[in-house]
């Protein structure tokens, strides 16, 4: 029985003597079981947020693509001689100045061959920008490897003027008889 009270003595002493030791392995497993609670109440939030963000950014990325093709320069938009905006590059960098949407006013130039080509048509469409930005802010002008698709205003001119000159006179069909005689 001396032995008994000894040994329980000696536990009782030795667990006073360190009580952090008992704690830390209690304190652990309430957290770990804490953790693991919430975890399971909020499953599924955590989780939602990447998932729409990954569903959005590939209709983000269309839309920015959109946007850059429709604000993107050819090599039409330029006149060679003069390295200058034609008429209808100046037109296209207007309304991408004035009438889009303000997150997306950038002027997109085609890249040339010739290096030194691609900078002076940056040049001119970023002074052409400048003077017609009406929120005064630095104008976004950039080249990009997209190809113009377009063509210069005057070759369309002519096929629509030798359309509508091949086209036959509208003339009505001749009377057929039969409908107004007595």
């Amino acid at each position: 029985m001396r032995r008994l009270i000894l040994a329980t003595c000696a536990v009782a002493f030795a667990a006073s003597a360190t009580p952090y030791a008992g704690a830390v392995g209690f304190e652990s497993t309430a957290r770990y079981i804490r953790r693991g609670y919430h975890r399971n109440v909020d499953w599924p939030y955590p989780y939602i947020c990447p998932d729409r963000i990954a569903v959005r950014e590939p209709f983000d990325i269309m839309v920015n693509n959109g946007w850059r093709r429709h604000n993107l320069l050819g090599e039409h938009h330029f006149d060679e001689a003069a390295d200058k905006l034609t008429t209808a590059g100046e037109l296209k960098v207007h309304w991408a100045m004035t009438q889009a949407p303000p997150a997306h006013r950038s002027v997109f130039v085609e890249r040339a061959p010739d290096p030194n080509v691609t900078a002076s048509r940056i040049a001119a469409a970023r002074e052409y920008a400048s003077r017609v930005v009406i929120d005064g802010q630095t104008p976004n002008v950039a080249e990009t490897h997209l190809v113009s698709e377009g063509r210069p205003a005057s070759i369309v001119d002519s096929i629509n003027m030798r359309f509508s000159e091949s086209q036959p006179p509208p003339v009505l069909p001749a009377s057929a008889g039969g409908f107004g005689k007595d």
